[in-house]
């Protein structure tokens, strides 16, 4: 790194997502955004246009080599995470920042920890939502015992379990005090694809893949902390219908939480037996946090320089996967799964061979 207190020098790959990453690293006074990489030239170009400074790539080893980044920031579809995450550490960056989910697999989620140690690599996954000024707020209404004790945390949204479902269980994971999970049952169920279509690399699911991965249609799950807290998560088509995006609701002996999910003005409820119902909690609102994904950075940039804790570090993303990958497990053998999972490989396509 430059002299202590320079602008880290930042790269993106993966512009598709990564164009918001690169437009918040430039207005961030931590960073310098150096190089933007992606295979279409012209996203290239546009977003190199809108963040002055970087210079436009479509090779990626090229921009590691030319750039020498301080930090990388990894937005590509999320089969290639592994790849290009490793090849950062190997290029000598201090830090990667990985869109979520980490990987499609244990053993490429070990791998991407595995090399980022070797290299001295600060590892973080897009779990951005736990720094969120509501999640936050949850947390500490449930340690005050605010709803008396937790007994049942569910979570629904919409999507595959792999993509969207990764930030169910990360936020489940932090509101349960990030307990170790015992055992899992989960269920999935996939509508054959449509045959004429070409695999989805993006955001729609085409053809039964997403992001370059193969995708089921409904998945669900229930989980055991080592408390003995249970959770349940349902995603894609057994979501509960008319919830909106990560919805969170967390239940106790004396009460109630509910993140009514994403884009609400007042997303947290309690209902503690006061007022006779359901009340919007409001006062957090108005502290001076930054949203969850300025946050995310300003933090990694502290951990890069000094080496301080990252609520958002590899080693919580591993722990999210293992469930993720526990869930599509059990689904496929029948069975109940005790953790830590056997299973390296992802189970959904070996289910549905």
């Amino acid at each position: 790194m430059d002299e202590p207190g320079a602008p880290l020098r930042s790269a993106v790959v993966g512009l598709r997502m990564g164009g918001q990453h690169a437009r918040t690293l430039h207005e961030l006074q931590e960073f310098q955004v150096v190089g933007v990489c992606d295979l279409n030239p012209e996203l290239a170009a546009q977003i190199a246009s809108e963040v002055p400074g970087a210079r436009p790539y479509t090779d990626y080893g090229e921009m590691l080599a030319m750039e020498r980044p301080d930090v990388v920031t990894v937005a590509t579809p999320t089969e290639s995470h592994a790849r290009l995450v490793i090849m950062a550490a190997e290029a000598g960056a201090h830090g990667v920042c990985c869109e979520k989910p980490m990987a499609t697999s244990m053993a490429d989620g070990r791998a991407m920890l595995s090399a980022c140690v070797k290299h001295g690599t600060c590892l973080i996954v897009g779990h951005q939502r736990r720094m969120g000024p509501d999640l936050l707020e949850m947390r500490r209404l449930i340690e005050s015992g605010a709803i008396g004790d937790v007994y049942l945390i569910r979570g629904t949204c919409a999507g595959d379990m792999l993509s969207d479902g990764t930030h169910l269980i990360d936020s489940l994971r932090w509101l349960a005090g990030d307990q170790p999970v015992n055992w899992l049952l989960g269920q999935v169920y996939r509508e054959p694809p449509d045959p004429s279509q070409e695999r989805g690399i993006g955001y729609t699911a085409l053809g039964g893949y997403r992001y370059g991965h193969m995708v089921e249609t409904g998945a669900m799950a229930t989980l055991e902390f080592r408390s003995g807290l249970r959770a349940e998560m349902l995603t894609g088509q057994v979501r509960f219908p008319g919830r909106q995006y990560q919805d969170y609701e967390v239940f106790g002996t004396k009460g109630r939480l509910w993140r009514l999910g994403d884009r609400i003005t007042t997303p947290l409820r309690i209902h503690d037996g006061q007022d006779g119902g359901w009340r919007d909690v409001t006062g957090y609102l108005g502290e001076p946090v930054a949203d969850a994904f300025t946050s995310m950075y300003q933090a990694f940039a502290r951990t890069v320089r000094v080496g301080t804790a990252h609520p958002l570090a590899g080693e919580s993303a591993l722990a999210d996967l293992e469930v993720i990958m526990a869930v599509y497990e059990s689904g496929r053998t029948h069975s109940l799964i005790q953790l830590p999972l056997q299973q390296d490989a992802f189970p959904l396509p070996l289910m549905f061979a």
